[in-house]
């Protein structure tokens, strides 16, 4: 009966030490959180604050802009008071600004010359080109300016370059490794055949950007010159007696000459066929007049009729 007391207090003092034993356990063990999550490495945190923020490319490690391909042409019409002067100075000023002529046609309309230039000039010094051209002038009939920007062209067609040169490297070495393994003929020519394709496109594609680089660069004014009034001749075209007198002089020479081979015609042709003629005229008046003039035989008188 003393034993009763004594159990639960037994079991209690059991309960606190076991629960000693768990808060010391706990105390002394690692925070395995802690110690299960790896420290952040250095990389994945600069990799991080890469993403974060964009990436700041230099400015000097940038591709430069392609210019615009500007293509412009200026038709201009002018009055001038000397055309013939006025187009030796414009061409002049185009050899000085550093471009060409192009075609120049001149034409005479009576006593006065009127010219058709195409001037090739640096597109940078066109103003430059239109001011002074314009300078030239007593008035200005006609100016059109057209601007053709083909840099969308010119885009295309050089990525399409480059994408045909990187097909040409391509051929060129399976072409090289078909040789080295001496594979068929047919092959070979095969991929030799699609090489020269290729770089036939390639050539074409060069040349049309070569063209739009050279219209780019070179602006064209087409120019007309065309006098004024004041230097029309007031009476028409000029009187030049020495003009008349040699014209005269050349149809009198005409008129003698056709004159004298008539009469050499005369001479050779007709007079011996009118002598022919004439002759067997005569002939045959002769034959004709003595076939006339011939008596008729006359009757014997016994021959005649006998009377009853």
């Amino acid at each position: 009966m003393k034993i009763l007391p004594v159990l639960p207090v037994a079991i209690l003092l059991l309960l606190l030490g076991s629960c000693k034993k768990e808060a010391a356990m706990r105390e002394e063990a690692p925070d395995v959180s802690s110690a299960a999550a790896p420290e952040p490495s250095r990389e994945a945190t600069d990799a991080s604050q890469s993403k974060a923020a964009p990436a700041a490319t230099p400015s000097d490690t940038r591709a430069p802009a392609l210019a615009r391909k500007l293509i412009r042409t200026v038709n201009l019409q002018l009055e001038v008071k000397d055309t013939e002067d006025a187009a030796a100075q414009v061409q002049a000023l185009a050899t000085r600004l550093g471009g060409f002529v192009g075609s120049s046609n001149g034409q005479r309309r009576g006593e006065l010359m009127y010219y058709s230039l195409t001037l090739r000039v640096p597109a940078e010094r066109l103003d430059e080109a239109l001011a002074a051209i314009r300078a030239l002038a007593i008035r200005v009939d006609q100016e059109q300016q057209q601007v053709d920007d083909v840099t969308d062209q010119y885009i295309d067609l050089d990525a399409r370059m480059r994408t045909l040169e990187a097909t040409e490297t391509e051929l060129r070495a399976l072409l090289a490794e078909s040789r080295q393994r001496a594979r068929k003929v047919e092959e070979i020519m095969a991929v030799y055949q699609q090489l020269i394709e290729v770089r036939s496109q390639i050539e074409q594609i060069r040349t049309q950007l070569n063209s739009f680089d050279k219209l780019a660069a070179l602006s064209t004014i087409n120019l007309e010159l065309v006098p004024t009034e004041a230097a029309k001749p007031v009476a028409g075209d000029a009187w030049r007696p020495g003009d008349t007198l040699r014209s005269s002089a050349r149809t009198l020479v005409g008129f003698l000459r056709w004159l004298l081979e008539a009469a050499i015609f005369f001479v050779v042709v007709l007079l011996p066929i009118g002598l022919v003629i004439a002759a067997v005229v005569m002939a045959l008046r002769w034959f004709w007049r003595r076939a006339r003039g011939r008596p008729h035989a006359e009757p014997p008188p016994g021959d005649g009729p006998a009377v009853r």
